[in-house]
């Protein structure tokens, strides 16, 4: 059935863009005028797919909306009068474009799951899928509320790491700024006045000049190698699939750091499995889901095996134990789910440890980076100091 890209006018005389299926340009227009539209402007979208309205929705919003769904739906509210109450809350203009669309084609017959699959942009294919198992099990209250959960977590996970990380960030930053300013501008001032002495300098102070000499003739290079070399692992990682594995397997094997993100990658591989699970949907489709959002490919690729796995009558904790990433402890509390048949309370003990220990992760490397940055900081103005007061020093015991 084509999908038709439409503008018409409600009631109210207000304008309408939306999308949907229908027979015909005519079978269009007498669904539209049914509910209460009048038809001015249709077109079919290219390759028969929804021409979605391209429109910014931030986290909290969505968890705003989901918020008031559940509520809604609980309180026996029809779910296309929750969604048109929805379509006049929402204080953006382009969700309420997006909602419209929504509570349109739900009026039209089009099941709530594939009225809100048409803005992929706003609602991912995890969302959807919950939504999806709630409205066949007759849940869709509870498919809202897992939704709004998740969000909450995966909003306060990265509220975390931005809270911990914004000041050594600016430190990192504001470092690195002044280490350029002084080897770019300060150092040559007095590099020229120790040279027009004419005396014999000590090592140190000479290491020190050629640094600034280095950095007052080639800054451009300092400034631009990090970002080239940022752009071209990005690229690489987007053109070979085999480069970007290697990447994050780089990632996960930094001291530290590569242990705080092999925990997130896991966290949320937990946490979606868990909802996905409870929720209703197929473990294969969970699988296949939350593969796309660990974050990591090392651990992308071992879930995928899993699923083929599963596919073919394995066990997922057969496969999984295979990569490094998942611990003992983890694929031992798995195997009790998969025996027991309650995969998703394992897996949610499992994003519970993670909740409590991620934060802590990140809280004590920036404690330990915090201080080490001063120190290097305080050693680099040391030398410099040192480099510029010993000539001077040893002029003035010669002249004493």
């Amino acid at each position: 059935m084509p999908i038709y890209r439409y503008r018409a006018i409600n009631k109210s005389g207000d304008a309408i863009v939306g999308t949907m299926e229908a027979d015909t340009p005519a079978a269009l227009e007498r669904l539209l005028r049914d509910i209460g539209y009048w038809l001015t402007d249709s077109r079919t979208t290219s390759g028969g797919r929804r021409d979605a309205i391209k429109v910014k929705v931030s986290r909290r919003e969505l968890i705003d909306f989901c918020s008031a769904m559940a509520a809604m739906l609980e309180a026996g509210v029809p779910v296309i009068d929750a969604m048109q109450t929805m379509c006049k809350e929402s204080p953006n203009a382009g969700f309420r474009g997006v909602l419209q669309d929504v509570a349109l084609n739900i009026e039209g017959g089009v099941s709530v799951t594939e009225a809100l699959r048409a803005h992929p942009g706003v609602f991912n294919p995890q969302l959807t899928s919950i939504i999806n198992a709630g409205e066949f099990s007759g849940n869709l209250a509870t498919a809202f509320t897992e939704v709004m959960r998740y969000l909450e977590w995966l909003d306060g996970l990265i509220a975390d790491i931005k809270q911990v990380s914004i000041y050594p960030a600016m430190v990192l930053i504001a470092v690195g700024l002044f280490v350029l300013l002084l080897f770019s501008f300060v150092v040559p001032t007095f590099t020229n006045l120790l040279r027009q002495l004419d005396i014999e300098l000590p090592l140190v102070t000479l290491l020190v000049m050629s640094a600034g000499d280095f950095a007052r003739s080639y800054w451009p290079l300092l400034l631009g190698t990090p970002a080239a070399c940022y752009a071209a692992v990005k690229l690489g990682c987007r053109h070979s699939p085999e480069f970007a594995v290697l990447v994050d397997r780089f990632k996960l094997s930094l001291p530290v750091i590569g242990e705080i993100l092999r925990m997130i990658a896991l966290s949320r591989f937990s946490h979606t499995m868990s909802m996905l699970i409870r929720s209703g949907v197929p473990m294969l489709q969970a699988l296949e889901l939350s593969e796309r959002l660990v974050g990591n490919r090392v651990i992308s690729r071992a879930i995928a095996n899993a699923c083929l796995a599963v596919n073919e009558g394995q066990t997922m904790t057969s496969v999984l134990r295979q990569c490094d990433a998942f611990t003992p402890m983890i694929l031992r509390m798995m195997v009790v789910g998969e025996e027991t048949g309650t995969m998703d309370r394992s897996l949610t003990h499992v994003s519970a440890r993670f909740d409590s220990e991620i934060p802590r992760r990140i809280k004590r490397l920036f404690s330990i980076l915090e201080p080490t940055i001063t120190l290097l900081l305080i050693a680099l103005v040391g030398t410099v100091a040192m480099s510029i007061f010993l000539p001077f020093m040893e002029l003035m015991g010669g002249i004493l």
